[in-house]
């Protein structure tokens, strides 16, 4: 059996309102969190693409400035979405259209640059083609980032601009797979400043 083509799919276009602050550009271990994800990302992915809006310059800056002279470089895309303030279901849309190729998209926000090596090598490999959508959970909850396969990259691409991805995963047509994982982090993210000064809460 050939193995699974699976691309990364990071966003990272909205204004970070809640924050107060641009989340893809504020720091997590030395780095900006655009920097920090998509390092994890490309220990599982073959590629990752990153779809700007706001401030997509700036982004792009400091990815060329992170990556340019290693040899991840070639494998990192940044994709301005033109529509991004009708939405993030936008971003979705303008990042699978980049990633069509794909056999699978693990599906990546900004807010949350915590996450170990090991949690996505743990992830990729709860791949099955028996399922369409693959998703963590945590104590019964669900969590992010989570993972779908080519089989629903065109429900994504021809739904409305203001769909919402839930409702394709929960259309009674797409195969959920359900990994009950011990990263409680998943649960969690970085949306708020009182999250930053009460990251376990």
């Amino acid at each position: 059996m050939n193995k699974p083509k699976i691309n990364g799919l990071l966003i990272a276009a909205g204004f970070s309102k809640r924050m107060g602050d641009f989340k893809p550009l504020m720091e997590y271990d030395n780095n900006p969190y655009i920097v920090v994800i998509t390092k994890k990302l490309l220990s599982v992915c073959e590629t990752v693409v990153i779809v700007t809006g706001h401030k997509s310059i700036e982004i792009e800056s400091t990815i060329k400035f992170a990556f340019i002279e290693n040899v991840l470089f070639p494998r990192v895309k940044v994709v301005v979405n033109p529509n991004f303030e009708k939405g993030m279901f936008t971003s979705l849309q303008t990042g699978v259209k980049e990633l069509i190729d794909s056999d699978w998209i693990l599906y990546h926000f900004v807010d949350q640059p915590f996450h170990k090596e090991k949690f996505y090598k743990e992830f990729v490999a709860q791949i099955d083609d028996e399922y369409d959508w693959i998703q963590p959970v945590y104590d019964g909850l669900e969590g992010h980032p989570v993972m779908f396969k080519k089989t629903i990259f065109e429900k994504i691409i021809s739904s409305p601009e203001n769909h919402i991805l839930r409702l394709i995963r929960d259309d009674g047509s797409t195969k959920k797979k359900i990994w009950n994982c011990s990263y409680s982090q998943i649960l969690k993210d970085f949306d708020t400043p009182e999250d930053l000064t009460h990251p376990n809460k």
